[in-house]
């Protein structure tokens, strides 16, 4: 099992998964700085698994989508973890400040 670094909180926001021309619109349920567990809608198969997928995160405070190369950690079902790979500064920025504006509402942070 691995350890987890960061806070993480509960949400619901629009992600689109990208493996080459494929995309798969998800819904982002759990986030923090270091990564995201989505909700594909389809049970998550073994080979819907490439080693590396481009996100869009679409925040509902922000305008810009926020954009991430991931790599799968586990999937279980429908819902598949993914750690962010690469992520700018600026967008890891935004990240923490969904978390902190989540906060602010009464999620739990954990």
């Amino acid at each position: 099992m691995e350890r987890r670094v960061g806070l993480r909180a509960r949400t619901d926001f629009r992600v689109i998964a990208r493996n080459g021309s494929l995309a798969a619109h998800c819904r982002g349920i759990e986030i923090s700085s270091t990564g995201i567990i989505v909700d594909r809608g389809l049970r998550v198969r073994r080979r819907d698994t490439p080693l590396l997928l481009e996100l869009e995160l679409q925040l509902p405070e922000r305008m810009k989508v926020l954009r991430a190369l991931a790599r799968p950690v586990w999937a279980f079902g429908s819902q598949q973890a993914l750690r962010f790979v690469r992520m700018s500064d600026v967008d890891r920025l935004t990240l923490a400040e969904h978390l902190d504006i989540l906060h602010r509402r009464g999620v739990a942070l954990n």
